[in-house]
């Protein structure tokens, strides 16, 4: 765990092979990692592996990186640069993000709901 220093645990996404996101949040540096792997159980024997799989992860650090990727959350300040019903240059807070499902329950977007009320999708935002 020496060489991670730094490093904290920001996403594992999981199933028969677990690979865990890592992220220095003074250097930006960012690597992922196997963390589980139920066909290699030789792999899952090494202390370090182990120290990682069980490493929480870290919501700040987490809300840090998603920013840093351009991910707009809850409590961001956004502006409109596209879209039809919300006039474009609008800045708000969003209070909520939803998604958005057809009548056959297939995820079509996730809308943002505005401070003013007013919701859009979430492709027709940026961070400010």
């Amino acid at each position: 765990m020496n060489n991670y220093k730094g490093f904290y645990k920001v996403s594992e996404n999981g199933g028969g092979v677990s690979v865990g996101t890592f992220y220095n949040p003074l250097t930006e540096e960012v690597f992922t990692k196997i963390t589980w792997d139920i066909d290699r159980p030789y792999i899952n024997d090494d202390e370090e592996i182990e120290t990682l799989r069980y490493l929480q992860i870290d919501v700040e650090v987490r809300k840090i990186w998603l920013h840093k990727n351009g991910v707009i959350q809850v409590n961001d300040i956004v502006e409109v640069f596209k879209g039809r019903k919300v006039p474009k240059g609008t800045i708000s807070k969003v209070i909520e993000i939803k998604p958005y499902y057809d009548c056959y329950k297939r995820w079509q977007c996730d809308y943002v709901i505005l401070e003013n009320g007013q919701k859009t999708n979430k492709n027709n935002c940026k961070l400010i």
